[in-house]
């Protein structure tokens, strides 16, 4: 694949242009192939270059700002960059500023879904009664963010912590902890299942030895009853990984090994 060798003059001359204006540049890794070849060859001779998913994106934008960069370019939707200011702002780099790929806006169909009056009012509905607390995913806009905060105890999560802030949650709060997940209604109803499934088949020993010190089975249990998920919320893109795509792959490609992000169906 051409992207994997990509010209070696191209990625010189970027390298030489991001060194000189002392530029890090961050992107998702939804990002083009084309490009993240390009990326990963220039990282080879510029470090301030990352490809990671929304939450290590800022992460690495800090550690580019304490090596000397004077700017960060954001490759990803219109949070992602927004998510990369806040965490550059909350570890002291207010005066690096953060430049999108596009002065259009690049929305994204699962972070407008937490953008709706509905979203408001299925937190405001939820969170009534017992003890709430509302996870939700960096896939979204600091404003959802922040108008949900004002609502309801609201921490921000990605798909590779999302168990274990649930896990680490129930157990710091207690099994009454009603957890309001949202707005990826894929994911959620995911984790419902993974955890149905861990309540059903893993003894005691298993989920305290492989996946968290504090939990049994009842514990297990407790959480996922008290697991409440948007149910209107997806990307449109993750949408369209369902059963057909599972069919296809297993008919021509059998002998594959298959894994799946928990945002498809």
């Amino acid at each position: 694949a051409t992207y994997l060798d990509p010209d070696p003059t191209n990625v010189q001359d970027l390298a030489n242009l991001m060194e000189k204006t002392q530029t890090g540049i961050v992107a998702h890794y939804y990002m083009d192939v084309e490009l993240q070849g390009v990326l990963t060859a220039v990282k080879q001779s510029y470090e301030n270059i990352g490809v990671a998913d929304s939450l290590k994106m800022g992460d690495m934008a800090v550690d580019m700002a304490r090596r000397g960069a004077k700017q960060i370019i954001c490759l990803g939707v219109d949070f992602m960059a927004e998510s990369v200011q806040a965490i550059l702002h909350k570890n002291g780099f207010e005066h690096v500023p953060v430049y999108r790929a596009d002065q259009r806006k690049i929305g994204c169909s699962l972070a407008e879904s937490a953008e709706q009056d509905v979203y408001r009012a299925w937190l405001q509905k939820e969170s009534e009664g017992n003890a709430a607390l509302h996870v939700i995913y960096i896939n979204t806009s600091l404003e959802t963010k922040a108008v949900s905060s004002s609502m309801v105890p609201t921490i921000t999560c990605t798909s590779s912590n999302v168990l274990q802030t649930l896990l680490q949650s129930s157990a710091q709060i207690g099994p009454n902890l009603k957890v309001l997940y949202g707005p990826d209604t894929y994911m959620g109803q995911n984790l419902q299942r993974l955890l149905q499934v861990v309540s059903e088949s893993w003894d005691d020993e298993r989920i305290a030895r492989e996946l968290h010190p504090m939990h049994n089975q009842a514990s297990i249990q407790h959480l996922r009853s008290n697991l409440k998920v948007f149910p209107s919320g997806n990307c449109v893109v993750h949408h369209m990984f369902g059963a057909s795509v599972v069919d296809t792959v297993q008919r021509h490609y059998d002998d594959c090994y298959v894994t799946a992000h928990l945002e498809v169906p």
